[in-house]
């Protein structure tokens, strides 16, 4: 893990102040810092030729890195915030960055940046996201508390994206029988309420609460940094569970984003064939169907028999 605080600002000035796509970054971080084993100290202390020969740059790119360069002092200072607030940071080149998530993600598609408070080896555990709707009805949030708190029983961390609805039933039902969770934010670690933080602090002190976010730590909330976040939630685990989706939406996107990335999804199965149509959708796209309880919560077991679990 990078310690270094001057490499660790300009990690926050390529990532989020210079203004360059997600792919644009991860290129340069792969051909100066992966493939040369140069720092990111050194990349913005090169030339703009030496930018244009190495990373084949266009003016407009190397102007918007200029840019970026100002906001050094900016990025010391927040750096000094972050540490106050015992938040770190993760870079996609550190060795604890989630493996999970590399496998799941494209390299050009991998947040080139986490930021982090709690215990990190709580996704050493067996993973499992539950995701929903924000509007789910009751029948699919008394299903999502009862899974949680069976899975967090039985020794696994339970994944969920920190909105209301089938998200907040996850964490509740994992935090209820005192089992590991990581929630993963749609928006920056900072901007969460002060209420929230003395909600999950104990929490957090404890151990079993992990909270993650890919974004700049005083970002705000947006729906396409909801979505965004949708693809972290389902690439960090390794069996995801569909309590409630409608066919279009968040929910559906990260559910199909999971049967791309190749995971176990199972698919909260209706007691009438009328009820839920983005659950029978998924089903019908390769979903497996999950009624509760299974046979195999009965006989007390984590997981049906027949699940891969992705090698870490």
């Amino acid at each position: 893990m990078i310690e270094d605080l001057q490499e660790q600002a300009r990690w926050l000035l390529l990532a989020f102040e210079s203004k360059l796509p997600k792919r644009i970054v991860n290129d340069i971080i792969v051909t100066w810092c992966y493939q040369r084993g140069r720092t990111l100290q050194e990349f913005f202390s090169a030339s703009s030729q030496e930018w244009s020969e190495t990373c084949q740059f266009n003016a407009g790119m190397m102007e918007k890195l200029e840019r970026a360069k100002e906001k050094l002092g900016e990025q010391a200072l927040l750096l000094e915030q972050l540490s106050n607030d015992h938040i770190h940071l993760l870079t996609v080149l550190d060795d604890a960055y989630p493996k999970l998530l590399k496998s799941a993600l494209a390299p050009d598609q991998r947040p080139p940046v986490l930021f982090y408070v709690g215990d990190l080896q709580i996704l050493e555990l067996t993973t499992i996201a539950i995701i929903g709707s924000r509007r789910a009805e009751e029948e699919s949030l008394a299903f999502t508390r009862e899974v949680a708190q069976y899975l967090a029983e039985q020794g696994a961390n339970v994944i969920s994206g920190n909105a209301h609805g089938v998200d907040r039933a996850a964490f509740d039902g994992a935090i209820y029988s005192c089992g590991c969770t990581t929630v993963v934010l749609p928006h920056g670690i900072r901007k969460l309420s002060g209420v929230q933080m003395r909600e999950l602090l104990p929490k957090i002190e404890a151990g079993i609460v992990l909270l993650l976010s890919q974004f700049h730590p005083n970002a705000s909330w947006l729906v396409s940094r909801a979505m965004e976040r949708n693809k972290v939630v389902t690439g960090l685990a390794q069996i995801v569970i569909v309590a409630e989706s409608d066919v279009k939406g968040g929910t559906w996107e990260g559910a199909n984003v999971a049967l791309r990335q190749h995971r176990p999804v199972y698919v909260r199965q209706a007691d009438t064939p009328s009820a839920l149509p983005g659950n029978k959708a998924l089903i019908e796209l390769g979903g497996r169907p999950l009624t509760w309880p299974p046979e195999w919560y009965q006989q007390g077991i984590l997981l049906p028999a027949d699940v891969m679990l992705p090698v870490l």
